[in-house]
């Protein structure tokens, strides 16, 4: 019986980009709504926003090779997107244009955890006025098209160095 070493799978962090499914937009009603929920959209809308500031939430544990837990703690996309709509919300922003997503994965005997274990998600917080949402229609990314984004990446066999590099520089 062979033994794999525990590793990290890296899946998609890189920019996102425009959603390439179609959806039914966010109205100005929609948007009203759900007045404590703030959207995450791929793109910057064209219509006249505020920019607020660049907003950045993780959830989550760093795991290492050396972890020995055979179950590692998951997390949920969803709660991660909340974190980002409420930190977003809390700067007076109505949404969120999502800059860039990082899933990490823990695999021990060749096992890929079925959701990461760490998430980390980077936008910018953007405030549209009435009129402008009037205007402007936003289409807001769902938690399974996140998911699906994550799976749909190339994962990559990295050390938990390499997939925490950004959170050790600091």
């Amino acid at each position: 019986m062979s033994s794999w070493p525990a590793c990290l799978a890296l899946a998609l962090v890189a920019p996102l980009h425009a959603g390439e499914h179609e959806r039914a937009p966010a109205n100005a009603e929609r948007v009203e709504a759900v007045a404590t929920q703030v959207p995450l959209i791929l793109e910057s809308p064209a219509c006249e926003h505020e920019k607020l500031g660049a907003i950045e939430i993780t959830i989550g544990e760093k795991v290492s090779e050396i972890t020995q837990d055979t179950n590692v703690p998951t997390v949920d996309y969803g709660r991660a997107m909340d974190k980002l709509a409420a930190a977003a919300q809390q700067r007076g922003a109505n949404a969120v244009v999502l800059r860039m997503h990082q899933g990490v994965y823990f695999t021990r005997s060749g096992k890929q955890s079925r959701k990461p274990v760490y998430v980390k998600l980077r936008g910018a917080a953007i405030h549209l006025s009435p009129e402008a949402l009037a205007q402007c229609s936003l289409t807001p990314l769902s938690v399974a098209e996140l998911e699906a984004r994550s799976r749909d990446g190339k994962p990559q066999n990295v050390s938990s160095r390499t997939a925490f590099e950004d959170e050790t520089a600091k």
